[in-house]
C-alpha cells in the first residue's frame, strides 16, 4: 500500500523556529508509523482535498507535540474509525 501526505499548511503559533526541526521529525516519524500500523479505513484509494484536525495543546518538548499533531492528524483522516471506536 502506498501513501502519500501532503500537509499544506500547519500553524504552530509559540513554538520556537530553533525547535520546529524536532517537531517536524516526530511528526514524520510517528504518523508514518500510525498509517503504517492502521491506514485509512476504505477500499481502493482515498483523496481527501482537505481535513480538519482539532486543535493540540502545545508542550514545551517539540518531540511530544509532533507526536500529538500526528496522532490528530492521522485521526482526522480516518472519521469513521473515530465513530467506531467510541462505539465500544
Amino acid at each position: 500500500m502506498k501513501v502519500e501526505l501532503s500537509i499544506g499548511r500547519l500553524v504552530l503559533e509559540g513554538v520556537p523556529r530553533h525547535r520546529a526541526a524536532a517537531l517536524r521529525r516526530a511528526l514524520e516519524s510517528e504518523l508514518g508509523a500510525l498509517l503504517a500500523a492502521a491506514p485509512p479505513g476504505g477500499h481502493g484509494d482515498l483523496h481527501l482535498r482537505r481535513a480538519t484536525a482539532a486543535p493540540v495543546h502545545a508542550t514545551d518538548d517539540p518531540t511530544a507535540l509532533g507526536r500529538r499533531i500526528a496522532h490528530t492528524v492521522h485521526e482526522a483522516l480516518d472519521p469513521p474509525r473515530r465513530l467506531r471506536e467510541a462505539a465500544r
